[in-house]
Parts: structure tokens; C-alpha cells; sequence
């Protein structure tokens, strides 16, 4: 039987590139797209996907909460999903990973490479393409460790902060932290940027992973997916 694959993306000629490399495939049988990450949902719900492939940007959607519930509400067992992406969003591989993500390609790799990462994470692996490997390595290598980071600056959180911060880092999208904290998704938002400017880093991925390193939060991250 045919892996059954459904793909979103913002750009519809990242959409024909992906029907082009995927439609001369006998074992895959690409059953929709959608530039529109909310009728991806519904597309997936009709269509009962093997896979998903998710082209960064998410527009309009947290990824986290994407993948970790909305796409797994299309029923049992939900699709597996590949991200695409380009080396510019390269900061959303780990919440991609954290979210569940079982694959990871990159826009500029050969079509092979898609093709197997397919077949591979249908079969159940999970899959980061040579490409992308070196660049998730390459951004883990630029992220500080803790003791680059003054513990005078972790002083200045206030004890809101350390609270947002904690949720974030349990793998809750803003939308769960808010109703958690009973505050506005904005606030939310808002509490991180304080966070990541007061510990000087430069986006959410960074403050969780200092989060860890420098022991703000006990125990491990909670995979979703």
C-alpha cells in the first residue's frame, strides 16, 4: 500500500516541487496540499495522511501546538510529520524536535533526499537529512553555555518570569501557558521577550535550552507527539 502523504507550504512553487519529486514515487501517493496551515488540518482529517510534510514558516499557528494537538486529533494513530525548511529557520529545529517532529528536511536538498525521508518516517524512523544535520549542529554549537551567561542576569527574572519560563521550557505553547497563568497569549509573549532580553540570548530556543543547562528547571523536556 501507498504512503499516503498531504504537504503545506506558503509558496506554491515549493508545492509543485514537492508533487514533482513525489508523484513519479509508486509507494507514495501525495493525496493533497494547501498553502493554508489551518486547512491542513481539515485536509488531514479527510485524507487520514501516512505524512505530513510542514514547510516553515507555520503561518498563523504555533508548531508546537500543531504537531502536538491539533494534528493528532485527526485520529489514531495521527501522521507522522516532516518538516521543510531553509537554513534561515534553523532556530526552529529543536522546537520542531521537542514538538514530535520525526523528520527534518532541508528545501535545498536533493529530491532523493525527500524521497527517502518519506519512506523512512513512514516506516516509523526518524529522519534528519545530511543537510540539515550539519546545520542543526552548526546552531548548536553557537548557543551559550550557561556559564556564559552571568548569574546576576538570572537574578533579574522575576518570579513571573521564572514561572512563564518553566511552562515554556515543559514543552506548553503560549496558548496553554496563558491559561495556566490565567493572563492573555500576548502576556505571554510578552514575559518572553523581557526573559530572553534580560538574559541577552535571542529567541525562545535559546533561553529554554539555558534554561536547562543552568538547572531553572528541573527535570526533562516534555516530548509532544
Amino acid at each position: 500500500m501507498a504512503v499516503r502523504v498531504i504537504a503545506y507550504d506558503q509558496q506554491t512553487l515549493t508545492l509543485l516541487g514537492v508533487r514533482a519529486i513525489l508523484e513519479p514515487e509508486r509507494d507514495i501517493d501525495l493525496v493533497g496540499d494547501t498553502r493554508s496551515a489551518r486547512h491542513l488540518v481539515s485536509l488531514a482529517r479527510e485524507h487520514r495522511p501516512d505524512v505530513v510534510l510542514v514547510g516553515l514558516p507555520l503561518a498563523g499557528a504555533d508548531l508546537l501546538d500543531f504537531v502536538g494537538r491539533e494534528l493528532p486529533s485527526v485520529g489514531r494513530p495521527a501522521p507522522r510529520v516532516i518538516v521543510l525548511t531553509s537554513p534561515k529557520h534553523e532556530g526552529a529545529l529543536l522546537d520542531a524536535l521537542r514538538a514530535g517532529v520525526r523528520g527534518v528536511a532541508g528545501k535545498e536538498s536533493p529530491p532523493s533526499e525527500l524521497v527517502r525521508t518519506v519512506r523512512a518516517v513512514a516506516a516509523g524512523g526518524a529522519v534528519l537529512t545530511s543537510t540539515m544535520t550539519r546545520h542543526l549542529l552548526d546552531w548548536a554549537s553557537r548557543v551559550p553555555v550557561a556559564s556564559e551567561v552571568r548569574a546576576s542576569a538570572v537574578s533579574m527574572l522575576s518570579d513571573r518570569e521564572r514561572r512563564v519560563l518553566e511552562l515554556v521550557s515543559s514543552g506548553l505553547s503560549d496558548a496553554e501557558v496563558s491559561a495556566q497563568l490565567h493572563v492573555s497569549t500576548a502576556t505571554v509573549r510578552s514575559h518572553m521577550h523581557h526573559i530572553t532580553a534580560k538574559l541577552g540570548m535571542s529567541g525562545r530556543t535559546q533561553v529554554v535550552a539555558f534554561a536547562y543547562r543552568q538547572g531553572l528547571i528541573a527535570g526533562e523536556s516534555t516530548v509532544r507527539g
